[in-house]
């Protein structure tokens, strides 16, 4: 406790608060608060345990607080300090917008599931080694996350994840055990839901059609024809085929009887052949004979 006390004045000091009396009693009290809350899986060390509640009571009362140097001190980024701070209102319950299922239901449009995300929260918490702060927004939106898959109600992941304020990895790592448990006490009971709604609606329909007289039309027997008269359709039917197809094939052959044979050309040597020996004429050679 006297570390913290130490802790608490030093970092008060930093950020200028070192003479508001309100804001460090007020920083105290949500440290020995937050103390008996447990925080799974979180990664606050004490400085910033100190840094964050001294930012609530500053904004409780409404003294002057610099945001930046905080963060500095803190040890975190801006975007794991915003998240630390608003887990932190979570658990001291300071935080008049916090997160329920009721609300998350409302944003992303699936109320029917708000009952099973409830039982699921409520089953998880008994079923769990450690102890769990249902209030904490991952939670919230895993039991939501999970009723909406067991039901078959598409929602937007993006959004869901978002709002539990954690990162994609330490969202599928809760996934993958809120999966399993879900899966074990809640797959099961739910198919026995929808079998006994599915037997109940074909007992009311059954008691329907008792109640109401309606006539049943009568039922038309498929005509079977008899063999004799299948097989001499099916013969006259193949002479008549075989008939056309020869009636078809004395056409073609009178055809290529008609058509003359088409003659190959013939080569006749020509007249005056440049491949001829010329003829000689009075001791001379003409390339070309010449008519005397």
């Amino acid at each position: 406790m006297a570390t913290n006390n130490k802790t608490l004045q030093l970092m008060a000091s930093k950020l200028g608060l070192g003479e508001e009396d309100k804001v460090l009693n007020k920083a105290a009290e949500f440290g020995r608060l937050l103390q008996a809350k447990s925080m799974a899986g979180s990664n606050l060390n004490e400085t910033s345990k100190v840094v964050i509640c001294l930012d609530l009571a500053a904004t409780l009362f409404q003294a002057e607080f610099d945001i930046k140097t905080a963060i500095k001190y803190s040890g975190l980024k801006s975007s794991a300090y915003n998240n630390s701070k608003k887990v932190v209102q979570n658990l001291l319950e300071l935080d008049s917008d916090r997160l329920t299922t009721s609300k998350l239901c409302g944003a992303l449009q699936c109320p029917g599931v708000q009952e099973l995300a409830d039982r699921i929260l409520v089953d998880y918490q008994k079923q769990a080694k450690m102890e769990v702060d249902l209030n904490l927004p991952q939670y919230v939106c895993m039991a939501v996350f999970q009723a909406c898959r067991v039901n078959k109600v598409k929602i937007s992941k993006s959004k869901i994840v978002e709002k539990s304020r954690l990162k994609p990895a330490q969202w599928a790592k809760l996934d993958a055990d809120w999966t399993k448990f879900t899966d074990l006490h809640f797959a099961t009971i739910d198919k026995k839901k929808k079998g006994r709604q599915a037997k109940t609606a074909v007992e009311n329909v059954d008691i329907e059609n008792m109640e109401i007289d309606v006539p049943i039309p009568e039922i038309i027997q498929e005509i079977i024809e008899p063999y004799e008269d299948w097989k001499k359709r099916m013969l006259e039917q193949a002479y008549k085929e075989l008939k056309e197809l020869e009636k078809a094939d004395s056409k073609n052959l009178t055809l290529r009887k008609n058509v003359t044979p088409r003659k190959s050309p013939r080569k006749s040597v020509q007249k005056y052949s440049p491949y001829k020996s010329p003829s000689k004429t009075n001791g001379v050679r003409l390339l070309f004979p010449i008519d005397l």
